[in-house]
């Protein structure tokens, strides 16, 4: 099972490579003892994936999240943990961490890799992982204004929608308005002639 590191002991750093280059990751075994290491790649803001992990101990090393042994070999030499890409591309873009396993997990040894010809490459590679918070501030900024703007159409199509059932009724409406008000018209018409007649009969009398 790949472990999942909770604390991290390191700030990350940045290396700038080109498509097609060989690059290899390096972090130092801190286990006093036998432990399960692992290394992990995150892109962006997304769940970081175990890339391969191994006993430190032994020799056999498992992959996993379809990382091929191929592009990615992990090995263990004089306490150092490798993680060797071969023919980098873009897609290998990202920010690699080692992991170990003594009592709790340990996340260390951050490194931002930068393949030249994407996104990363609008900031300088000694940022220092400055680049790698900017591009999120990036991304999270295009996001937000994407929800701004679904829900700008929202409150639109809502006022269009209450417009047009408003509109639909007023016809009715009127129509009853007025009907309702030629009949009491009528109605109070007919009570002043009927309050008139003993009037006019009683001046004609006299």
């Amino acid at each position: 099972i790949c472990l999942t590191p909770v604390m991290l002991v390191s700030p990350p750093l940045s290396v700038v490579v080109h498509p097609g280059d060989n690059v290899t990751l390096q972090c130092t075994d801190v286990l006093k003892g036998p432990g399960h290491v692992a290394w992990f790649k995150q892109v962006n803001v997304s769940e970081p994936l175990c890339i391969a992990s191994m006993y430190s101990s032994q020799p056999y090393v498992k992959h996993h999240n379809g990382f091929q042994p191929s592009h990615m070999e992990m090995f263990i030499s004089n306490r150092t943990i490798d993680l060797k890409i071969t023919e980098v591309d873009v897609a290998d873009s990202g920010l690699y961490c080692c992991g170990m396993y003594n009592q709790y997990f340990i996340f260390t040894n951050m490194t931002v890799l930068v393949v030249q010809g994407n996104l990363f490459n609008y900031f300088s590679a000694d940022d220092d992982g400055t680049m790698y918070l900017l591009t999120l501030v990036v991304i999270l900024g295009v996001v937000t204004a994407v929800l701004l703007i679904i829900i700008l159409i929202l409150v639109l199509k809502i006022r269009r929608d209450t417009n047009r059932h408003n509109t639909g009724r007023n016809p009715d409406a009127l129509n009853y308005a007025t009907l309702n008000f030629t009949s009491k018209k009528r109605k109070m018409e007919r009570r002043r002639e009927k309050e008139l007649d003993p009037h006019v009969v009683y001046a004609a009398t006299r």
